[in-house]
């Protein structure tokens, strides 16, 4: 793949493939020898919803704990019953901010429970609840397979009760844990290391979807609806990467009971971050895999944004880019 301003000449696709194919083997090899039992935390919290609640009270669990997921468990049937997401959040908000007051949006959804949120998601967007799911003892090389077959970044793992047979949420494993895990426990970083994002071919560098500072708030949240994307990189009026606008910016305004008020401008709504926000982060193609993984590691970042040597932005690279490259 060829991006203009990032390299001159094209990629050799024959060395591409041979690098990502040993590279992928050795990353495989280390996802089969673990379980997603190896991720669990000795002592974490973990945030379970029950089906019972209301979709506005699970949305606000979510906000105030400030997680991007979190599973459903439906005690009638003593089972596990799909993810809540911050997606669906970001979803609800443009369909709603479409089609009735924020007023209206509050009362509608005050009367819906959890048990009923498949309907929901069907009334303003063809999208099934995340009910993606593992057992612990699935091998991390299973788990990754199965979350890249899909457009989730994150899976509940379940388990079951061996009295009663009911199942049992363990907790939640996303493609940034496993990138994680994968960053600080593979022997060979050598390899890492050789691998540049150009040579591997690891990002989406076509159709990318930009705004500016005065952008509104409720424009960008469209952009991340129609595209399916969760971030959007804010240009000044050059062209250069200034910042970026992700769900995350969406759940802070709810936390401070904004939702209301989506007109504002881009601008404004990052003016709202804490002073700890960890803000844009940026590489080049010809940064490598090693450095890349440092960074989203250090940073707790979802995604990259790829830009120039004039920091204009030629593409994105996600969690699932690197995910998928590493795994044959």
């Amino acid at each position: 793949m060829e991006v203009a301003g990032a390299h001159r000449g094209k990629v050799d696709v024959r060395s591409a493939a041979t690098k990502r194919k040993e590279l992928a083997q050795l990353a495989s090899l280390f996802l089969k020898q673990h379980s997603a039992y190896d991720m669990i935390p000795v002592s974490f919290r973990l945030i379970v919803l029950d089906t019972k609640l209301l979709v506005t009270k699970a949305l606000s669990t979510l906000v105030q704990n400030g997680v991007e997921s979190a599973p459903m468990y439906d005690s009638a049937q003593t089972c596990f019953a799909g993810m809540l997401t911050t997606t669906d959040l970001v979803n609800l908000i443009q369909y709603y901010y479409s089609n009735f007051s924020y007023t209206e949006a509050i009362e509608d959804l005050g009367k819906v429970h959890l048990e009923n949120y498949k309907e929901l998601l069907l009334r303003f967007k063809s999208r099934q609840t995340n009910t993606l799911c593992a057992n612990p003892l699935d091998t991390l090389y299973e788990v990754s397979r199965r979350l890249l077959a899909t457009d989730y970044s994150a899976l509940a793992l379940v388990d079951e009760d061996t009295e009663t047979g009911n199942d049992v949420i363990v907790s939640v494993l996303s493609i940034y844990r496993i990138l994680n895990f994968m960053a600080v426990n593979i022997d060979d970083k050598k390899k890492l290391k050789q691998h540049s994002l150009y040579d591997m071919q690891i990002g989406t560098y076509s159709d990318l979807v930009t705004a500016t500072m005065d952008a509104s708030v409720i424009d960008v949240i469209r952009m991340f609806v129609d595209n399916n994307i969760s971030v959007v990189p804010i240009l000044d009026d050059g062209g250069v990467v200034l910042n970026v606008f992700a769900e995350s910016d969406i759940i802070l305004l709810a936390r401070e009971g904004l939702l209301d008020e989506l007109d504002i401008s881009v601008s404004e709504a990052l003016a709202l971050r804490p002073d700890d926000y960890p803000g844009v982060h940026t590489c080049t193609q010809s940064d490598t895999l090693f450095s890349v993984l440092d960074t989203i590691r250090k940073t707790h970042v979802q995604r990259l944004i790829v830009v120039d040597d004039d920091i204009r932005p030629v593409g994105v690279v996600a969690l699932s880019d690197v995910l998928r490259a590493l795994i044959l």
